[in-house]
């Protein structure tokens, strides 16, 4: 699975992208290793969105989805 990394996030994957082999099959599991690998995600709020929709952790992944990280945003 490919992830697209987005803003101040990037500093901790020091990369706009970032490819796992394990397979996942919800937002939980996939939080759930990334914090393993990056522990400093647990300290920080962030969005995981699979396919250009925000989710849920109790949400599936579909195979061959699109996901991105996003940090929080705020707008006016």
């Amino acid at each position: 699975m490919n992830i697209k990394i987005f803003g101040k996030l990037t500093d901790i994957f020091q990369s706009e992208s970032y490819q796992i082999k394990e397979k996942v099959n919800t937002v939980s599991n996939l939080k759930e290793l990334l914090e393993n690998y990056f522990p400093e995600l647990k300290t920080l709020n962030y969005l995981i969105i699979v396919n250009n929709t925000n989710t849920k952790e109790s949400d599936r992944i579909p195979e061959g989805a699109e996901v991105a990280l996003l940090p929080p945003f705020s707008g006016g």
